[in-house]
């Protein structure tokens, strides 16, 4: 048997319990801590007479910042003190061949969108169930809207993964049954995102991100799912901008 894999389920850790609660603490904190630098550079800049900065330079501050803040926190809080490696978040080669992402993506995304219409149709529909971050980058202009692509289809998924799969999907699968520990962080990752308008979607995409993680043993997929789905969010704003 590989090590650090089980013969059912997720690959075998201890990233559960006390350990688990532990790691999301010292992310929140270094996710709260960028904010507030921020916001105290905001308040300096202001107070000195200085202009603000452009929307679409804080959105990538505050996405870039907090991606890496929580990743910084992962490894120091998580990998270094507890004697583990990345692989124990998941960061791992999948058990299963990544070509299945070629019907996976478009059939998550799809459920996504049904969900949401289903949903959101008899409610009226909301405008705009986009987090109003990549709605900054893609009206900041070319450069950003690289910078923004970057960190939305690069950065932000892999310290999504490694924190809602890697470490908050075993916490509640060690604690629940394999289907409910599924959903419920699942439902995690949609709610943290505070955007109620894209809840539907996000429920639809969470789930399938913890089932994928479950099935390839792996956040790898999960990260390219991710990714492409944060990349098209990105640029269907920016097509539908420039039209």
């Amino acid at each position: 048997m590989t090590p650090g894999t089980g013969a059912a389920g997720l690959w075998t850790t201890p990233v559960r319990g006390r350990v688990a609660l532990s790691a999301l603490a010292w992310v929140l904190v270094y996710g709260v801590g960028l904010v507030v630098v921020v916001l105290l550079g905001l308040l300096g800049g202001r107070a000195a007479g200085t202009a603000r900065p452009d929307t679409a330079l804080l959105a990538v501050v505050v996405l870039a910042g907090t991606a890496v803040a929580a990743l910084v926190a992962v490894r120091v809080h998580l990998l270094r003190r507890r004697g583990l490696a990345w692989a124990d978040v998941g960061l791992r080669r999948p058990a299963h061949s990544p070509l299945h992402l070629l019907w996976q993506i478009p059939a998550v995304m799809a459920g996504g969108a049904v969900a949401s219409a289903i949903v959101l149709t008899p409610l009226g529909g909301p405008a705009d169930p986009t987090d109003a971050a990549i709605v900054d980058l893609a009206t900041g202009g070319p450069a950003f809207v690289l910078l923004g692509m970057l960190t939305v289809a690069v950065l932000v998924p892999v310290a999504e993964e490694v924190v809602f799969r890697g470490i908050v999907l075993p916490a509640l699968r060690a604690r629940l049954h394999a289907t409910a520990g599924l959903a419920s962080a699942g439902a995690v990752f949609a709610a943290v995102h505070l955007v109620p308008p894209a809840l539907p979607y996000l429920l639809v995409v969470g789930v399938s991100l913890c089932v994928m993680a479950e099935w390839y043993r792996s956040i790898v997929p999960g990260i390219v799912l991710h990714g492409v789905n944060n990349a098209v969010v990105l640029g269907g704003l920016v097509a539908a901008g420039a039209g």
